[in-house]
């Protein structure tokens, strides 16, 4: 029977031998060990297999505006190591927001720059479900605490109450306090999230500064495109 190999330059061994310029044999690290490590990468930022392929590749820039903020991220991931700030998307559902983010911790990770993904559904109710347990709960938000780079996907998605308020401030204010990045996106507009909490939206402006993209008149591409 035929051994299967996921690589079959390498063999799975994680080098190749190769002949220098005196013709001496050395092992060369294989470029498998790269993509490994960076799906290993991939893994621990928490994102599923379908997310991983929304990069900035196969992000649509039917508009303007679209492909405006395209390199308005581009750019954010290219000064992220001088400059550490923290980039926020807002717009009507299935402008692109998400993939937008996504496509920024891609690159981020490959800049060696460590991630981690959180749907805000689902970031309150692993919260909720451990609040009353201090040690589980301080392991829990501590994910999101001290990450390098947070992406918080979907802010204030659904109803809201003031446990939940309670939660997203404490992580919003203490990446905003030790000065930690984080990349934001939701379906309010800043005038809702403002009157949703002063604290927590001013706080997010201010970290964010002059990386604000809001998503205007652009269409739903998931009815206009099928993504």
């Amino acid at each position: 029977m035929a051994i299967e190999y996921q690589c079959e330059k390498c063999r799975d061994l994680g080098y190749t031998l190769q002949e220098d310029k005196e013709g001496y044999t050395q092992a060369v690290p294989c470029e498998c060990i790269k993509k490994r490590h960076i799906k290993e990468k991939l893994e621990r930022c928490g994102l599923t297999d379908s997310f991983k392929k929304k990069t900035f590749l196969n992000f649509k820039t039917d508009t303007e505006h679209q492909k405006q903020a395209k390199l308005r991220a581009m750019s954010y991931c290219k000064k992220f190591k001088e400059e550490k700030g923290s980039f926020l998307l807002t717009g009507k559902p299935g402008t692109g927001k998400t993939h937008l983010g996504i496509a920024m911790m891609m690159q981020l990770v490959n800049q060696n720059v460590g991630c981690r993904y959180a749907e805000y559904v689902s970031l309150i109710m692993k919260l909720k479900q451990c609040c009353m347990d201090p040690i589980n709960y301080n392991k829990e938000i501590d994910q999101y605490k001290n990450c390098t780079v947070l992406f918080v996907d979907d802010l204030l998605k659904g109803q809201t109450s003031e446990a939940d308020r309670k939660y997203i401030y404490e992580i919003i204010n203490y990446r905003y306090m030790t000065e930690k990045p984080i990349i934001v996106s939701t379906e309010k507009s800043l005038d809702e999230l403002m009157n949703y909490d002063a604290a927590i939206t001013s706080r997010i402006i201010e970290m964010c500064r002059e990386n604000i993209i809001e998503f205007k008149n652009v269409p739903n591409m998931r009815i206009t495109k099928g993504v």
